[in-house]
């Protein structure tokens, strides 16, 4: 339950083009989410539909590369194209969604969540939402800080159940957002004070939440915040969850420790990024030793008091551990294989906790329960995307896809059995998570201080996808691929070959990139 705060990535092309210019984007929205952003108003909204949806059950596994088909020219308006038209149009709901939750200049949660939420903005940001609408993302980040001693640190989202701070205690996840968004924009100004809020806001947590006997932070799983997310006993308490150590919070306390070790190294402060790199080190000891559960082959949703394990799987937090490097190759195959995922897509929680199964009730009695919560679908997927797993992240694409298809937004979550569209419509990181199939899946885009990688990973169903108009910096991206598999064949600039699969971060103007793969796709 929410309550609310202050603001306070064998043949496939992929050929891209980097055009120059602000007026970058053209609004693409659903019937329902009309509206427009910067950029050239006037430009037809509707998503492209390119075709009919294939089969995406066989794969030509042939080791000859494809012809790279002659690139198709750049859309005028910003667009996804795959030849499936079903998931072109859940692109275009996407930015239809995104778009009709930036109010005021700021991003909202959702049509029912009329506010600010820290998790929910940083999560959208560094899934897709920030790389769109750069502005819209800074200011918000600007307004989700408030006062302590130390200074102005992160603000800690609250619930109706469980309150704030130190009962919640992922405010940290505003480092993951402001890290993404300096990314993609190369912000000097950003960094600079996101580092100080950063800063200060892991001083506060080593303050008030950090066990020492344990070497985890304490308090609630991040963004389940509620009553059905966790054993009865718990129910309505203010106090007791500030005693447990939830793995994606935790996560989120590593991952804020590294991404203030990398801006204190670009700020030029080597002794301060050193310390962070120390604290992050002995807090991935802390989690694989006290969290993993070698019997299941995946982390432990969070450790009582006292130590004991809830054998339960967490989706942002077994998605968390792959991405950001905590768990080895060994543990990621293991959490890959072994982690339940229902016909509809990733549980944020399994197995369900048979008190909160009351679907007849009020959604705060059921909805952190193993329900499917598209953002949570999309860090997954991009988790899959790491080891260039192509059936796991195909399976949880597709269903992404499908729960689009269910009305005519990206809902809060779905229930597990049959997909049901449930709590808020038009939620911001859910739309982001699609986002982030499409971005760091089929395109497999990574965003590095001096530039962006790709390394695709496409299902074999995509034989031929376009992205266009994807502002990145100085730049606009219109990127086609022609192909499916994850192996890169050739990657050429502007006509020219290179070894590396990147974009520097420094390029202005147009260009154009083609990338070849070693498998073809269907056709």
């Amino acid at each position: 339950m929410k309550s609310l705060h202050v603001m306070g990535k064998s043949g496939v092309a992929i050929a891209l083009l980097l055009l120059g210019g602000a007026g970058w984007m053209a609004a693409c929205s659903d019937d329902d989410n009309s509206g427009t952003s910067r950029g050239d108003a006037g430009q037809d909204a509707t998503p492209r539909d390119t075709g009919a949806q294939q089969d995406t059950s066989t794969q030509d596994t042939g080791s000859q590369a494809c012809h790279a088909q002659r690139p198709p020219v750049a859309s005028a308006k910003l667009a996804f194209s795959s030849g499936l038209a079903n998931y072109d149009a859940a692109y275009g709901k996407a930015l239809g969604v995104i778009q009709a939750d930036v109010k005021n200049g700021v991003f909202i949660a959702g049509q029912n969540w009329d506010q600010v939420w820290t998790r929910d903005t940083s999560y959208s940001i560094d899934l897709g939402a920030g790389l769109l609408y750069p502005d819209v993302a800074k200011k918000t980040l600007e307004g989700m800080t408030e006062d302590d001693a130390f200074g102005k640190v992160w603000i800690q989202d609250k619930a109706g159940h469980f309150g704030g701070w130190p009962n919640l205690s992922d405010a940290i996840v505003g480092a993951q957002g402001a890290w993404s968004l300096y990314l993609t924009t190369g912000d000097q100004a950003l960094l600079e004070w996101s580092y100080g809020i950063t800063a200060n806001s892991l001083k506060r947590a080593e303050r008030d939440v950090f066990k020492s006997d344990a070497g985890l932070f304490g308090g609630c799983s991040s963004f389940m915040e509620s009553n059905s997310g966790y054993p009865k006993k718990y129910e309505n308490t203010k106090t007791g969850l500030a005693e447990t150590k939830a793995l994606s919070t935790n996560l989120l306390y590593y991952r804020g420790y590294v991404v203030a070790a990398k801006m204190a190294t670009l700020l030029n402060k080597p002794s301060e990024a050193a310390g962070f790199e120390a604290k992050a080190e002995a807090l991935k000891k802390a989690i694989n030793d006290r969290l993993w559960m070698a019997d299941k082959g995946y982390y432990a949703y969070f450790e009582e008091k006292d130590g004991t394990k809830e054998p339960k799987m967490e989706g942002t937090g077994e998605s968390f551990a792959i991405l950001w490097g905590v768990a080895d190759a060994s543990k990621t195959q293991s959490i890959l294989e072994k982690t339940h995922i229902t016909q509809w897509g990733i549980p944020c929680l399994w197995p369900q906790y048979a008190d909160w199964m009351q679907y007849d009730a009020g959604d705060a009695d059921y909805y952190h329960n193993g329900m499917v919560w598209p953002f949570v679908q999309g860090y997954w997927g991009w988790a899959s995307t790491q080891s260039k797993n192509v059936p796991r992240f195909q399976y949880e694409f597709d269903r992404i896809r499908a729960l689009s298809e269910k009305n005519e937004t990206f809902q809060e979550f779905y229930t597990p059995e049959d997909g049901h569209p449930d709590g808020s419509p038009r939620q911001l990181w859910s739309a982001s998570g699609y986002l982030s199939m499409v971005y760091h899946g089929i395109f497999g885009m990574t965003f590095e201080p001096t530039g962006v990688t790709f390394a695709p990973v496409v299902p074999p169903a995509f034989a031929q996808s376009t992205l266009d108009n994807i502002p990145y910096r100085g730049m606009t991206l219109h990127a086609s691929v022609t192909g499916t598999g994850t192996e890169v064949a050739k990657f050429s600039v502007d006509g020219t070959e290179q070894a590396d699969h990147r974009i520097p971060s420094n390029l202005t103007g147009a260009h154009r990139v083609d990338i070849v793969m070693t498998q073809c796709g269907q056709n």
